[in-house]
């Protein structure tokens, strides 16, 4: 290979890249233009690079991602989903059936959510094991179902809490793909839930589209985030005392939820991640007294094993 072919591909990747990115930047609304190149030598490696062409293998490809501020304005449609059904998922609680017997609604009730590609929780890469979960009292669960579990202690099971209070499910939709230029693995969660006690009549209150979205490139960082399309009136459970509960409190004056278990005290938000050991405590105490307003995005990040998981408030991924 003469010096100038190596010098002509390597011109070909950095074309390559910056037109990626200002596509990204256009589709992403960052920029109202796309810059092309217009011919000769350059033009010519691009598309063969475009149509499956390699350029220099060990030129570096990979394109980092800016998170936006913000929530997502993109609300995926049901009909480009999959509602999961709810048959033969077990219900530990008192989920509504119609005159069939069919099921209305979860309760405290676990359905496994199928995922694109990989996704790491604290070192273990539950998708490859088609090990995640949605559980009906608001929270995503890893590695295994949690029977009849109404608040979630810290060393219950790996999980995220996004709300955790006694709730139950009407619909879930899920799908998964992998974004344009299989830069991001993304799995898209949709769930309609209502506050046990006191949604009765509107069972869809509550509406959450979840993504979880994990880099195919680089670092290979994940992400988990919670556009809140509408929410319940109570955030859930965690120490707070200014929060009451229905269930009341034990004989000791602790907070206990509806199956007279007492609430962890290390719980400081319904909104947390545990390790199956540990509160992570990522957000402190917010949302601990007040439900995410509606309109607005949480977004949590992790590194590559999915630990070191970091809290944005506002913010979303551009994928």
């Amino acid at each position: 290979m003469y010096a100038s072919d190596i010098i002509n591909r390597n011109r070909a990747g950095t074309l390559f890249i910056n037109s990626f990115q200002k596509k990204q930047e256009f589709e992403s609304g960052k920029s109202i233009r796309i810059d092309r190149q217009k011919g000769g030598v350059d033009y010519e490696y691009l598309i063969n690079v475009e149509f499956g062409g390699i350029i220099n293998p060990t030129f570096n490809m990979y394109i980092p991602l800016s998170v936006k501020q913000g929530s997502n304005p993109t609300i995926f449609a049901v009909y480009n989903l999959n509602q999961l059904s709810f048959s033969g998922v077990t219900d530990y609680g008192t989920g509504i059936s119609d005159a069939s017997n069919n099921r209305i609604t979860l309760d405290d009730a676990s359905i496994i959510i199928p995922v694109a590609g990989d996704f790491f929780f604290f070192g273990t890469n539950y998708a490859a094991t088609n090990n995640i979960y949605w559980n009906s009292n608001n929270a995503l669960t890893f590695g295994a179902i949690a029977d009849n579990t109404v608040s979630f202690s810290r060393n219950k099971i790996p999980a995220i809490l996004l709300g955790n209070y006694d709730r139950m499910i009407s619909k879930i939709y899920s799908s998964s793909y992998f974004s344009q230029g299989n830069l991001f693995s993304v799995t898209v969660i949709l769930v309609y839930f209502s506050n046990y006690y006191t949604d009765i009549i509107n069972l869809e209150q509550g509406k959450y589209q979840i993504r979880l979205i994990r880099e195919l490139n680089g670092d290979k960082r994940q992400w988990v985030e919670v556009t809140i399309i509408s929410d319940v009136a109570s955030p859930g459970y965690s120490n707070n005392p200014t929060v009451t509960y229905p269930s009341g409190t034990d004989a000791s004056g602790n907070p206990i939820d509806s199956n007279a278990q007492r609430i962890d005290s290390t719980k400081n938000s319904p909104y947390d991640i545990t390790d199956g050991t540990t509160f992570q405590n990522v957000m402190g105490s917010l949302f601990s007294t007040a439900s995410p307003q509606a309109g607005t995005t949480l977004l949590y990040r992790s590194d590559s094993t999915g630990s070191n998981w970091v809290f944005s408030n506002n913010a979303y991924v551009p994928v």
